[in-house]
């Protein structure tokens, strides 16, 4: 991910001469919970991309390193390939892993913070600043700002992430803005009877198969299909759309309004405007709309998700012990990393389901399940961290991966991290 030369992006910017760049997270980070329990924020997938890669490509230089949470920091070096939490030696730029930015053009080489409402983008360090400011400093809002008092600022471009929903709401324009006329190509033999219109908005990867009664409609948008993917019969993908090698579509699937499906999942019913992470499971009918869903999940058949209140108003979503307006119409649900969805679940307008949460129950979900609980008809009561662990190893081991003693540790430590409005939720 790292030491690799970035790939070539039309807008790259330029850069302080000889400065390295690390991507920091800010105190903002628990307004992405619980996605960011199993990971950083640079591991966030935007579009076709984690954060990591994006910011690579879009700088057009490698990434020298990350700064996070010190009780992720050992996992989030092992999966970013560079290192963690490390104090700066000399000038730096520092970019903010929530920063979204396409045509920035120049940085300045003096010292300078580029900001973004109250949000900081960007921080151009000399060798003075970098000796003041650390990881921890960006953590927290008093001691940011203490840090970096007297530093000149200015207006940076782009946007900032601040919630789930602004992924998940601008996915058609990412999935666009990824897109390069050079991506249009076909690796793979394609039976003659195919639909792949239009053909310069559609890269199919090497390996790959798409069955031949298979719609790929590139009319609303670009489709990338990656390598080694498997599409089966009578499926519909409307672009635009990314599916991640390895992953597997099944007969009948239909994907429209905008998607970004990772490596290794296997999707079926109906998905709309959706971020499914790798190595999730979305199988078999139901539908699920607007959804930010983690790593290793496994949503049952039938289970379902709403996306659009009765009302036709705004969706609120809980958000650290409070709800929040997103200020959007549609927004289905944000689901953490490791849970299970059993079968015929209903997943409440704007519901949140924690990291390693199990659902067992067919009545209509409540709007928040904190993280390691357990869900039945009867009650929703807090989980064993270990017993969560011994399950998510097995379904991990099932495709050859295992985890790491530091992911390990972190999994069986996470209960200490998880707020208190998760162990015991507002009723």
């Amino acid at each position: 991910m790292t030491g690799r030369a970035a790939p070539t992006f039309p807008h790259a910017a330029i850069l302080p001469p000889m400065a390295p760049i690390v991507l920091f997270e800010d105190y903002r980070f628990g307004d992405l919970l619980p996605l960011l329990f199993w990971r950083s924020v640079f591991e966030l997938r935007l579009g076709r991309k984690i954060v990591m890669d994006r910011a690579a490509q879009r700088l057009n230089a490698p990434i020298a390193g990350i700064w996070t949470r010190d009780w992720i920091a050992s996992v989030a070096a092992q999966r970013c390939g560079a290192p963690a939490n490390k104090p700066l030696s000399g000038p730096t730029l520092l970019i903010n892993g929530r920063w979204l930015f396409d045509s920035v053009e120049k940085f300045p080489e003096t010292p300078c913070v580029g900001t973004i409402g109250d949000d900081i983008a960007f921080v151009v360090c000399d060798a003075a600043l970098a000796s003041r400011v650390g990881p921890e400093d960006l953590l927290d809002v008093r001691r940011c700002s203490d840090a970096l008092s007297g530093v000149p600022r200015e207006p940076a471009s782009g946007r900032m992430i601040r919630y789930p929903w602004d992924v998940v709401c601008h996915l058609g324009d990412l999935l666009r803005s990824d897109w390069r006329p050079s991506d249009a190509t076909i690796s793979s033999k394609c039976d003659p009877a195919l639909v792949l219109e239009p053909s310069d908005q559609i890269h199919i990867g090497e390996r790959t198969r798409i069955h031949r009664t298979a719609v790929i409609d590139a009319s609303q948008g670009p489709i990338f299909i990656d390598d080694d993917v498997r599409i089966g019969a009578l499926a519909v993908i409307e672009g635009p759309a990314y599916i991640g090698p390895g992953t597997r579509i099944h007969p009948h699937a239909w994907l429209h309004g905008s998607n970004a499906i990772g490596p290794v999942c296997k999707v079926g019913g109906e998905i709309c405007g959706c971020v499914i992470n790798g190595y999730t499971n979305k199988q078999h009918a139901g539908f699920l709309g607007h959804a930010y869903v983690g790593s290793w999940v496994n949503i049952g058949a039938g289970a379902v998700n709403s996306d659009l209140k009765n009302t036709y108003g705004t969706v609120r979503v809980p958000v650290n012990g409070h709800e929040v307006d997103s200020g959007r119409r549609f927004f289905g649900a944000i689901i953490g990393d490791h849970a299970k969805i059993g079968i015929n679940a209903t997943i409440p307008t704007g519901g949140v389901i924690g990291f390693a949460a199990s659902v067992a129950s067919t009545a209509p979900l409540p709007k928040f399940v904190p993280s390691l609980s357990w869900v039945t008809p009867d009650a929703m009561t807090e989980g064993d961290p270990a017993r969560a662990l011994d399950l998510a190893t097995r379904v991990m081991a099932r495709r050859d991966i295992d985890m790491t003693d530091e992911e390990i540790e972190l999994f069986l430590n996470l209960k200490d991290r998880i707020p208190s409005f998760e162990v015991h939720p507002p009723s």
